[in-house]
């Protein structure tokens, strides 16, 4: 009897997880620029000059999609750290929606990256990898020395794509 209840256990836990997955609703990185200003940014990256003559246009927007703000989403992309425990555990990081960004000049407008905020710090991920994030996605303009984020999210999940 007492492996019969482990078994039922399991299975409600994992009927909850399975749930609260389906909660959220996966979205394209397109969805968080409005369209105007998504074409505006078509429309500078054909203008780039890849003369090397000098450094390239920066297209930056922080206008964002108001129907966002307090969603549960699934969303795919890649780290880049920002916050870790003195124990080297992420706390706080990017998720900007190509490899490099952030890194590599310029970085992406600002509302293409989305400040993630992790309840309980984790193992550092490794960069070269993509990932799913889940959570709560909210409207809040974030600041520092590497970019600009016009969304955060408060994550639940953080998983490899």
């Amino acid at each position: 009897m007492h492996q019969a209840l482990k078994v039922l256990v399991a299975m409600i836990a994992l009927a909850i997880c399975a749930r609260a997955l389906a909660d959220a609703r996966e979205i394209e990185w397109a969805e968080l620029m409005p369209e105007e200003e998504s074409q505006a940014w078509i429309e500078n990256q054909t203008a780039i000059d890849h003369s090397g003559t000098g450094p390239g246009q920066v297209f930056q927007s922080s206008v964002t999609v108001g129907e966002m703000d307090g969603l549960d989403v699934r969303i795919a992309g890649f780290v880049v750290p920002v916050e870790t425990t003195a124990e080297g555990k992420l706390t706080e990081f990017f998720l900007v929606p190509y490899f490099g960004a952030c890194i590599h000049l310029p970085p992406p407008p600002a509302n293409q990256i989305i400040y993630g905020r992790l309840a309980e710090p984790i193992e550092m991920v490794n960069i070269w990898d993509a990932f799913w994030m889940e959570g709560t996605l909210n409207i809040e303009d974030i600041s520092n020395e590497t970019a600009d984020a016009a969304y955060t999210m408060e994550v639940d999940r953080l998983v490899v794509y």
